[in-house]
């Protein structure tokens, strides 16, 4: 693939790893305008929403906006053209010598098993070399097996009425107030709605908490911050929410599987 960045702040290097089986890269956030033909049916995994447009097997163009922790799988010969100035964290996982067969091609519904292995595999490639090629092929594995899974039901009225709209309100909220140290609780009164009813909603809408979510938008500026060339780890700390530079350790290794000061050292 062919990737053009829009911008000149600083970016996550693309990490990737390969074994006789798969090939796998983590895209990091960042713009992008890609076109290519795809030599194999290969699968994607979104960590982050994303939007702008794509053309999609077809010379039309037109906008998209995809959920995150989704998949998606490109076939064999297909024409990809897709344009963001956004973007976000973006898996993409490719056999190495067989096609994968019986693939459901697109879903926007979330999958968890899906996501504990594509959350597996960022670990991996964001902890850096040695890799074990034994246990990337094991979750590997598990990411394809679920992009032949049957789909799911019809998403719930609970799930319809987290609508596109109210999804970008609770991002845009979340990214003004991140800082602060944002709950739920604070979150679900500025949409004036209960937490409880916040939580099932976006629960059955996007396969995750809020909760979550709002640590991945945590992790996702800490990061920023630190390939930024920010040197002291408690002021990241503090700027993307966390109430200490601990906490910040504790949720790193918790979801990307190594401390800051590893992922720093990483980016060298």
């Amino acid at each position: 693939m062919d990737a053009m960045a829009r911008d000149t702040a600083p970016h996550e290097p693309i990490r990737s790893f390969a074994t006789a089986s798969w090939h796998a890269e983590l895209l990091p956030r960042q713009p992008y305008e890609i076109r290519y033909t795809a030599r194999k049916t290969s699968i994607g995994y979104a960590f982050d929403s994303q939007s702008g447009t794509h053309a999609f097997a077809s010379d039309r163009i037109c906008p998209f906006r995809a959920r995150a922790h989704t998949l998606a799988v490109v076939p064999q010969g297909c024409d990809v053209y897709s344009r963001s100035n956004s973007g976000g964290e973006y898996l993409t996982l490719t056999p190495c010598t067989d096609t994968l067969p019986g693939t459901r091609q697109l879903t926007d519904t979330p999958d968890e098993p899906a996501t504990r292995a594509a959350h597996a595999l960022r670990a991996l490639l964001l902890a850096g070399s040695p890799i074990d090629p034994l246990a990337f092929e094991h979750h590997a594995t598990l990411l394809a097996e679920r992009s032949r899974a049957p789909v799911g039901e019809p998403p719930s009225a609970m799930a319809r009425w987290m609508t596109p709209q109210r999804l970008r309100w609770i991002a845009e909220i979340v990214e003004a107030r991140l800082e602060t140290g944002l709950t739920v609780a604070e979150l679900a009164h500025a949409l004036d709605l209960s937490p409880d009813f916040l939580c099932r909603a976006f629960k059955a809408a996007i396969g995750q908490t809020p909760h979550a979510y709002i640590a991945e938008q945590r992790l996702a500026r800490a990061r920023a911050l630190i390939r930024a060339g920010e040197r002291d780890l408690s002021a990241v700390a503090y700027a993307a929410g966390f109430s200490s530079h601990a906490h910040m350790t504790t949720v790193f290794q918790q979801r990307l599987g190594l401390t800051p000061r590893e992922f720093r050292a990483a980016l060298r």
